[in-house]
């Protein structure tokens, strides 16, 4: 009985590492891999060529993680796309059963006994910090080759043949399923650079052999690389991978520790971790050379050293990389917790003696408490992750209303569509649909491309050219994405709203042959709601089985109204949001922070077309009041304090908008408009006060608006302003250098400075700037059928 309750709390983490894998079907990737397992099973052949867009089509593509997606499309035929998600859930047992078994090695190394609370207290921290990488995506066996390996080596204290041996073909495996294959060698060089080190040390024959042993096993390991259907490219597309880590700044996946979007909750913990842990092991080792607790610098142990700072130092630059970084670390935290006890001296304290004969129960309730945070979701909540809880199609992440309609009506391509959409959409409809761009990334589509789509986010009237060469005949865009091109085709002619959805919006080219659908009953609806998905049964016993209370609240319909009024605003069709709006905030949203929020903002935005001086106060001050409630029931929030701003800007209180725009920039540091705004603030400040540090306040802000995003032009000008007052010519004159190679939308204010700052500079007026076209011509009084 005493050993069954023993494994109590290892069952428990058992159960939170498979939970943690039941998420909801949101990773935008899966769609495509999905699609390209099931084009394998069919033809019988890997995919050698790009076939999914009509950008590329036949370049030559590289596909490394064909065995994947042929396992993943396997799973599907079976069990639907949610089978990912199942892959996931068992792939995180099997790699905290590896990492425990890994502890229990590493612990006998040293001589040391971690008990159970140690050991499960660092694997809850492994899943919490490393969860949000835990989503469906293939990288997850990449994970369980990682501890896998480790596992291996530290099952064979001779490093002998017959144990690493088993290496050779799981690097084969590995190289043919996700292009995180090097890590694996990347581990076997840092075991092997640990063998001649303890070598050096310790002048052992044995540990020389050992380190030789590991490089011949490396040297293997590298050829058996050329097993896949690439050959000799799979080494080219390797060092590729590294050329494409500086290249790539087109996905989130690789924020480096230099950018805000890196420190998230999980990121601060992670690097919180990774530097408590360097310092123990140089506190240890430290203790061992002065003859105190010494250890046996074994090719093992130095092995695991120094791939404390190696992962630790690949997860910096790559927030995808912190799961390796974690496994890593993961038996550290639970040996270092021993070391703690023992320095201290706490395991003759009166507390801790009782503590520890309580260690089951107490390791099994920080289990449980962790399992019920991701079950309700509140973990997730907690470290503000899209991520929740439930192997389930969520319609308010993948665009299934979009598809259906595409579907419905047949509509014909060439598609416009965005980096984020296409990939269901392609899971969904090809051959019917194919797509302009994708998230295959680099894999197939060349730097300057997305260089040329990326510019459509600030210049949204590069669109028309696009058109010209392709002849889009309907556009489909995620709602969250390139929201100025959304604003231009909302309001100008040539494409007509036909779908709205919380997802997606999708226009149709205005021409005959498109007129039965421009001008019937689909484009007349204002917003459209996606059908409930519906999960296989296998999925529902699971989830309701770890939450017998799961459920999809925020799919309900009656958030229609929320996602609608967020649509219109960001196209600024603010009289449209209130009207969809006025009877819900009085019902349903009463008091909804983001309900009104949204209103909020829409009188905000209306307030610009108002006619009267009268008239657009009363709606500045309902929107202060909207404001302000909304501080009420959430202090956090952000959007709220922003409007705040925006309404002391169009007072002239600029004081008042900085200390508003202190409070987002607590919450939120990866706001350019918001750095921009705070900028602005300081800068007219400077101009009433001469206060010297209200400048450089502006330089600062500016300067970060610009390192968020590089395409903020009108940052440009003013920070060329702040420079040249504060004596910095030459920095001002690249500034307007970078100015003036754009055609940006200038107010008469910006045309003279820009104008002064020419003259003042000496820079040459390469190319005049002009307006770009007005997408808001008469909002107030123009519907566009919605």
């Amino acid at each position: 009985m005493q050993k069954k309750l023993t494994r109590l709390p290892y069952i428990i983490c058992y159960i939170c590492a498979f939970v943690v894998g039941m998420k909801q079907l949101r990773e935008p990737d899966m769609w495509w891999q999905l699609l390209t397992g099931r084009w394998m099973l069919e033809h019988g052949e890997v995919t050698h060529t790009d076939m999914f867009s009509y950008t590329m089509e036949g370049t030559k593509w590289v596909n490394v993680k064909w065995l994947y997606e042929v396992l993943a499309a396997f799973l599907e035929k079976g069990l639907g796309p949610h089978g990912v998600m199942l892959l996931q859930a068992i792939m995180n047992v099997a790699i905290v059963y590896l990492l425990l078994k890994l502890l229990v090695n590493i612990s006998k190394h040293m001589g040391q006994q971690v008990s159970t609370l140690f050991s499960t207290t660092a694997v809850l921290l492994f899943l919490a910090i490393s969860e949000f990488r835990m989503a469906g995506r293939p990288e997850m066996i990449s994970h369980l080759m990682a501890a896998l390996y480790l596992f291996i080596l530290w099952q064979s204290k001779d490093l002998s043949w017959k144990r690493i041996g088993w290496l050779v073909p799981l690097q084969c495996l590995w190289a043919n399923m996700h292009e995180g294959y090097p890590v694996g060698m990347a581990i076997i060089g840092l075991y092997a650079a640990g063998g001649f080190i303890a070598h050096l040390l310790d002048k052992n024959k044995g540990y020389l052999q050992q380190a030789i042993r590991l490089t011949l096993l490396g040297v293997a390991m590298a050829a058996v690389i050329l097993i896949n259907p690439n050959f000799t490219e799979l080494w080219l597309h390797s060092l590729e991978i590294f050329r494409q880590l500086s290249a790539n700044k087109y996905t989130t996946e690789l924020f480096s520790i230099s950018q805000p979007e890196y420190w998230t909750i999980q990121g601060k913990a992670h690097i919180t971790m990774l530097a408590i842990v360097c310092l123990f092991w140089t506190a240890r080792i430290m203790q061992s050379r002065k003859g105190k607790y010494p250890l046996v610098f074994s090719p093992l142990l130095v092995g695991y050293l120094l791939s404390i700072p190696v992962m630790g130092y690949l997860s910096m630059t790559a927030n995808r990389n912190i799961p390796f970084a974690q496994i890593v670390l993961m038996p550290s935290v639970a040996i270092m917790l021993v070391w703690v006890v023992k320095m201290r001296k706490l395991d003759t304290e009166d507390f801790y003696i009782k503590a520890a004969k309580r260690t089951l129960l107490v390791s099994a309730a920080l289990g449980v408490l962790f399992y019920i945070s991701i079950v309700s979701n509140k973990y997730y909540k907690f470290t503000k992750s899209p991520n929740r809880y439930g192997i389930h199609l969520n319609t308010l992440h993948n665009p299934t209303s979009a598809a259906d309609f595409i579907k419905a009506y047949k509509l014909k391509g060439p598609a416009f569509s965005d980096y984020f959409v296409s990939s269901y959409l392609l899971w969904d409809l090809y051959p019917q649909f194919k797509s302009y761009i994708d998230l295959r990334d680099l894999d197939i589509f060349p730097a300057k491309f997305f260089d040329d789509y990326f510019k459509l986010y600030t210049r949204p009237t590069g669109f028309y050219e696009l058109d010209s060469t392709y002849k889009f005949n309907y556009v489909v865009l995620s709602t969250s994405q390139l929201t100025t091109l959304q604003q231009l085709l909302y309001w100008q002619e040539g494409f007509n709203v036909v779908h709205i959805d919380p997802v997606c919006l999708v226009l149709l080219r205005d021409t005959e042959e498109n007129e039965p659908i421009n001008h019937g009953p689909a484009a007349q609806r204002l917003f459209d709601w996606p059908q409930e998905a519906i999960d296989p049964g296998w999925a529902v016993a699971l989830n309701t089985l770890f939450n017998p209370a799961v459920s999809y609240e925020k799919e309900n319909e009656k958030y229609a109204p929320l996602y609608a009024g967020r649509f219109y605003n960001m196209v600024q069709n603010y009289r449209l949001t209130l009207k969809m709006m006025r009877a819900p905030i009085i019902t349903d949203f009463a008091e909804d922070p983001e309900a009104l929020g949204i209103v909020g903002q829409s009188m905000l935005g209306d307030a610009e077309f108002s006619e009267s001086p009268q008239e657009k106060q009363l709606k500045r001050d309902s929107a202060r009041m909207y404001f302000e409630r909304v501080l009420e029931y959430d202090d956090e929030n952000m959007g709220a304090y922003l409007g705040l701003a925006s309404l002391a800007i169009s007072k002239g209180d600029f004081a008042d908008a900085m200390d508003n725009l202190d409070d987002y920039l607590i919450l939120d540091k990866t706001n350019d408009f918001a750095y921009f705004m705070y900028g602005i603030c300081a800068r007219n400040l400077w101009h009433k006060t001469g206060d010297k540090a209200l400048l450089e306040d502006a330089i600062a802000s500016f300067e970060q608006a610009i390192n968020l995003n590089d395409q903020n032009d009108k940052s440009y000008l003013y920070l060329a302003e702040v420079y040249m007052a504060a004596g910095h010519k030459d920095k001002a004159r690249e500034s307007m250098q970078h100015t003036l190679k754009n055609d940006i939308r200038w107010t008469p204010q910006e045309r003279t400075l820009l104008d002064t700052l020419i003259s003042r500079t000496g820079v040459e007026r390469i190319q005049s700037p002009i307006d770009m076209i007005n997408p808001v011509d008469d909002h107030a009084g123009h519907d566009h059928g919605h």
